[in-house]
């Protein structure tokens, strides 16, 4: 991904990261989008050279259809986690996804990981079915019910 590229994703991504925190009903619209732009600073504090952070172009027949954001976990220093896998809405549907992520299973293998992670949203069903597709096992669930 080229600093332009990054910069597109930069501009839209936490206010959509937002936008699934509310809709997943975790942040109040009010403070959505500081908590979203916080948490990329945090992560991301040189943006795209911040080490242990790779982040792709996903083309189609060299046209951009799609970004994926690779990173070291957090958690456990052997797994690569994706932060973001997101393809454009006119690209959707046409197995993108399932590619991009056999070529990240790739790439984290060639970057010495031995594991590959990520979050998905309870209310995303399309994502869960994808990556469940792709031989992601759930390891947690969070639960919640309104009061």
């Amino acid at each position: 991904m080229t600093q332009a590229d990054y910069d597109d994703y930069l501009a839209t991504a936490a206010t959509t990261f937002a936008s699934e925190k509310v809709k997943a009903g975790t942040w109040n619209e009010q403070l959505a989008f500081q908590r979203a732009s916080e948490t990329y600073q945090r992560l991301l504090p040189n943006g795209i050279k911040t080490p242990d952070n790779y982040f792709y172009r996903i083309d189609q027949d060299k046209t951009k259809v799609g970004v994926l954001w690779l990173a070291k976990s957090h958690d456990n220093p052997e797994a690569a986690f994706i932060y973001d896998l997101y393809i454009f809405k006119d690209y959707q549907n046409q197995g993108i996804g399932t590619e991009a992520l056999r070529l990240a299973d790739d790439e984290a293998r060639q970057l010495g990981f031995k594991r590959i992670a990520l979050h998905v949203f309870g209310h995303n069903e399309r994502a869960l079915h994808v990556y469940q597709k792709s031989g992601f096992e759930i390891t947690d669930i969070n639960l919640e019910k309104p009061l």
